[in-house]
Order: C-alpha cells, then structure tokens, then sequence
C-alpha cells in the first residue's frame, strides 16, 4: 500500500505536462490528404474495430469516419507490385522523381488546413484554442483504439505492477528530496531519468517534452530529463529487416510472405544495409542503406530509413490507459487547475501520430513546398512511407548538436557561423510569420549544417511533430515578441495569459503583470538595447510556474524554438543579438498583420512586403558580422546592390497598389 502511495505522488510529479490540442477530424483529414496527394504512401488496413466506444457523440462519429474512410481498407496501388524486380523499378522511379521536385506532391496541399502533429486545424475557425480542447478531449480519449486490439485487464494489472518496480528505487528517495534541494537536483532528478527511460517510448517521449517545459517543472529536473534525447534504447537487427522486407512487399503491415521471397526482396533492393542504428529515438531509429541501381553499370542510391521499434503502438496505448486514470485522480485532488487529465489526452494523440511515419512522411513534403524557393534550407524527401517504416533521401552534413558537444564548433569559420546563426532565424521566421507551420522539435541536434566552396544549406530532420497556430495563439505569440522588442512589460504579461485561452482575471494574474513589468524594467528595455532574449523567456517562465498560469504545448513549442535559436546564435557569435536582428520581420508583421490576425488580404501584403523585409535583415547582418569582422565599412554600391534597390521599390510599390486597391 505504501508503495502505491508514493507511485501515485510520483505521478504527481511526472503527469504536468499540456501539450497540443488537435482536430476532431485530425486523422481523417491525414489519410484522405495521404490518398489523394502522395500515392507514394502505402496505407494498410491499420484501423482495426475496436470493443472500447465512448458514449459520446462526437467520439462516435469520430471512429465512424475512420472506420468508413477508403484508406481504412486494404488496398494496393497500381505501379506497386509485390515483384522484387518492379518494387526496386518504382523505388528507383521515385528516386528520380525526388531530385526533380521539392515533394511527391500530385497538387499543392489544401490551403485551408495545417496539419499538427498529424492532425489538421481550420484556419478559419474563430474558436479558440481553449474550446477546441474541450471538443477534442472526447476524441482523443480512445485515440490509440484506432490502430490496436485493446489491452486485457490482465495485461493492464501487469503492466502497472511492472511500473511499480521499475519506479522503485525511487521510493526510499522520495523522503529526503522533499527536504533538500540540493539531493534532489543530485539524486532524486537523475534516478528519476534513469526509471524513465527502461519504462518505454510514452515515458520516455513524455521526459523529452517535459524536458522543454521550464515554464512548469524545475529547471534541475528538465536537465536531467534532457538526457533521454541522447540515450533512446535501439531494437534488434532481426526486427528491422523483417519490418522493411515485410513493408516493401506487402505496403504494410499485416499478411504473412514466404522467407524466400522475403530474402530475394532484400537482395534484389539493397545494395547495402548498415546493421548499427545510425540514431535511435524513443518511436524509432535510423539506418543508412544503399538502394540498386536498375541499371547495374551505375552505382546504386544512399538512403536514409526510419524503423518503428516493435510494438511501440501497442505498449503507448497501455502505458496512457493506466495514465488517464492516474490523471483523473491527480486533477481530482489538485483542484484541477493543473488539467491533468486534458494533458495526457492531447500528449496521447502526439503519441499516436508520431507512432505513424507515414504521417512523418506528409509533415516533410509539407515542409519542402514551402521552402521549395529557399536554396540554402531543405528537408529529407519521401520515397516511400507506411505507418512502420519511411524511406528518405539522405542527407549529408554536420550535426550541429554534435558540434557544440565536441567542441568542433568553435573552429568554424567567421562566414559559416554567419550563416548558421543568420539562416537559422530567418528559417524560423519564415515558419512563424509566413506558412504558419513550424517544425516543433527544432533544437541543434535535428539540424544539419553543410558549408563549404559548392555548397551552403542548412538541413532539418526529424518533423514527426509540426505545430500549426490558430488567428488568436499567432496574435498571442506575435504580441509577446513584438513586447519584448518594444520594452513593454505589460503587454508582454497581457500575451502570455492569452496562452491558456479565456480566463476569468484573479488575483495571481494581477501579480504576475506586476512582476513581469518589474522583471522588463530591468532587463528588457526593447530593440537596440542588446535585450538577453534567452534571460527574459526563461525569467517569464519561471514566473508562469511561480503563478500557475496554464499555458498551451503550441506556445511552448514557439518560446522553446526561441530558446534554442538564441543559445544556438550566442555559442556560435556571442555578440550577435536575435531580437534586434528580427526587429525588420517583426515589426512589419506587427504593423500589417498582428491586429488583424484573420485578414487574409493582410496577410498576402506581408507576404508581398516580407522579400523587402528580408532584404533589409540582410543589409543589417551583413554591416553586423563586417564590423565584427572588422572590415571597411565604406563598401561602394555594385550592381548587385542596385538590382536589390529597384527590387525593393518595386515590391514596395506592389504592396501600396494592393492596399489602395483594396
């Protein structure tokens, strides 16, 4: 009894998270975008009747346009075959078709909705995100029952008596961490950790967010958790070559082939196969493989294949079933202001769509069409994906994550740490203001960086999850940052209680404005003033944890992505300051867009007035990284500059049309 007891209080401390809220016809909208647009992507009979109905509406109809939509029943598509012969002649078609385009596309995706973490969100919608929880809660509550049988109670009592021991070591430890702090950033966090990461992929894919959520747990422990990024467990070779010869024959999961066809497959496709991982994560890892050439006298294609680790779906739906129930009882006995329950349901829908890679697979083609101008970003590209396995384009470089640990970083070059630090916000950026489509797992060590005479580009791995802001969340955030740049604490502490929805005023809002416009009194007086973004957010944050504000997962995705940028610029060029250097993006956005968040002629003059915004960023990082070169000022105008000149009053001029016009 007592060790359940300090289960139950460790849980209240593990089960704080609030990550992103989702669509009611978040799958739906995935598998028909799937069927339509990328006919590259094999769909399996994967949703399976399930005996675990919800007695609400919405839920039911939520499972009935699963069950009745036409990718939910097995399929094969046309130029597939099960041939060893035809599947190496249309994976190398493909091939070919990656280098000629940005994406697998058939069209452009549907413009009025993103997909996030899988599921979409109408833009249009005037609801806020706060009421889109509430009429999704009830969708999500059987979201991994689409994809697996059921767990027996049996199964459950198991599995909770296996948790039991594996949290046991931190049973006797729990005592002393209450009274010392210092043994709980020593002791207790990392132990933790350690417990977390034998406990599967949910446990461990929760560490990694919780990890990031200064705004809600200590900042000892998010650094302890933040070594399960590096330690994710790999599978067994077997498992791998069965799943990838198993996928490539049969589009899927499910059936049974021959081990000599299965063998010929294998032969007949891969030239090459590296047996050790070249990542692991807690949903899969990562091989590097050589695919044949149909043409023997040519060398053969490098690729980049992701393999779900075995019964990955099956082991987070019983993890999160014995963690709603925990929840509820946590929300029960906290007042419920830490919405537990909620959390967990949203945090289990990204679970379940990262458990998919063929969803991983549309996240990239969205990401290439919308960087499909910018030269010097890019993204893998699908060759083939099922919900198991997805094929990509390899992709070369420095892991820039890497670089910092081993101290490589420090020898780059003036001019590549230029570009890293300059490219890298001007690619967030670009995610925030213009495709409202972030890549929500940017830190460095899902970025590669490529420099030298040929070739500049920065490269992004890893889009399992992407987030997507409705018109209320983009003024929030935008307002926020448009604060900071302006020095103003009050607005700065409007924004941020604007992260949780609407809110009846208290007495802890009134306090946390008054300490946020103290705490920007002192240490942000806005652009110009070398403001530490870094220090702000995180003293922000501390203060949201200090007074219980409740704050959505897409919002903390965003500062996260704010954090990571700016660490990643003061490593690389400690003088350089991202505030000051987004001040151009920024404040137009803020002049055209930020009070109008749903004009959609607003939101095309910026997009019209942003190559001009762009350019003039880089005119000042360029006078920025001269100086600290030390280099002449006094640079005489080429033609080159003059071209950008003429550029820019004729965008300028394009922009003033349209707004008279309108």
């Amino acid at each position: 009894m007592k060790l359940s007891t300090s289960l139950v209080l460790l849980t209240l401390l593990l089960l704080q998270t609030t990550p992103s809220c989702s669509s009611p016809n978040a799958r739906t909208f995935v598998k028909q975008t799937l069927t339509e647009t990328i006919p590259t992507i094999q769909t399996t009979a994967a949703f399976r009747d399930t005996d675990h109905r919800n007695d609400d509406s919405t839920s039911s109809t939520f499972e009935a346009e699963l069950k009745s939509h036409p990718c939910s029943q097995p399929r094969t598509h046309k130029e597939w075959s099960n041939t060893p012969s035809q599947i190496l002649s249309v994976l190398h078609k493909r091939i070919k078709q990656t280098k000629k385009s940005t994406s697998l596309f058939s069209r452009r995706p549907r413009s009025n909705l993103q997909v996030v973490s899988g599921h979409g969100r109408e833009d249009d919608s005037s609801s806020s995100s706060s009421s889109s929880n509430q009429s999704t809660n009830t969708n999500t509550s059987n979201k991994f029952s689409a994809y697996v049988k059921p767990p027996s109670f049996f199964a459950l009592l198991f599995r909770f008596l296996q948790l039991l021991l594996t949290f046991s070591p931190l049973v006797p430890l729990v005592p002393p961490s209450l009274f010392s702090a210092t043994f709980r950033s020593y002791v207790f966090y990392p132990v933790m950790s350690w417990c977390l990461g034998w406990c599967g992929p949910a446990f461990i894919k929760w560490g990694q967010w919780a990890s990031t959520r200064s705004d809600m747990f200590p900042s000892d422990l998010c650094f302890s958790l933040s070594t399960l990024h590096a330690n994710a467990p790999s599978h067994k070779w077997g498992h791998t070559k069965e799943l990838v010869t198993q996928s490539l024959l049969e589009g899927g999961e499910g059936g049974t082939s021959a081990k000599a066809d299965s063998q010929s497959c294998w032969d007949s496709v891969f030239e090459d196969f590296d047996v050790k991982p070249v990542a692991s994560g807690s949903i899969a890892q990562v091989h590097k493989a050589v695919i044949k050439n149909p043409d023997p006298t040519r060398p053969g294609t490098t690729v980049a294949i992701k393999v779900r680790h075995p019964m990955v779906a099956e082991l987070i739906d019983r993890d999160f079933r014995i963690m709603r129930k925990v929840g509820t009882f946590v929300d029960a006995i906290s007042g419920g202001w830490l919405n537990v329950r909620a959390s967990i349901e949203q945090f289990s829908h990204t679970m379940a769509e990262q458990a998919r890679l063929d969803v991983e697979g549309y996240h990239l083609s969205l990401l290439n069409h919308n960087f499909r101008t910018v030269k010097m970003v890019q993204f893998p590209k699908t060759i083939y994906a099922t919900q198991s396995i997805i094929i990509e384009t390899f992709e070369t470089g420095d892991v820039i994550g890497d670089m910092f640990r081993s101290g490589e970083s420090v020898t780059l070059s003036d001019y590549a740490k230029e570009f890293i630090v300059t490219e890298g916000e001007s690619l967030y950026l670009k995610m925030l203001l213009v495709d409202n489509l972030m890549h929500a797992d940017l830190h460095p060590g899902n970025i590669l960086v490529t420099f030298d005479d040929t070739k500049k580009q920065l490269t992004l791995v890893d889009a399992g999850m992407v987030a997507s802001l409705t018109p209320e969340e983009s003024l929030n955030f935008i307002g926020l940052l448009s604060a900071l740049g302006a020095g103003d604490g009050r607005k700065a502490a409007e924004a941020v209680l604007g992260f949780g929805g609407p809110r009846v005023p208290s007495e802890d809002d009134e306090k946390f404005t008054e300490e946020t416009i103290k705490l920007f009194s002192r240490i942000c007086k806005g652009y110009g003033n070398d403001v530490d973004v870094g220090e702000v957010l995180r003293g922000v944050l501390s203060l949201v944890q200090k007074h219980k504000i409740r704050i959505s997962a897409n919002y903390a995705t965003l500062v996260v992505n704010v954090l990571c940028i700016e660490s990643m610029a003061k490593k690389l060029v400690p003088t350089y300051n991202v505030l000051d250097a987004a001040m151009p993006l920024l404040a137009a956005y803020r002049r055209i867009c930020v009070y109008h968040p749903k004009s959609k002629l607003r939101k095309a003059v910026f997009k019209v007035w942003m190559p001009v915004a762009k350019l003039i960023k880089g005119r000042n990082d360029r006078r920025f990284f001269r100086k600290l070169r030390g280099e002449d000022k006094g640079k005489r105008i080429t033609l080159k500059n003059t071209a950008k000149t003429v550029a820019v009053g004729v965008a300028v001029a394009i922009a003033a049309t349209s707004l008279i016009n309108k």
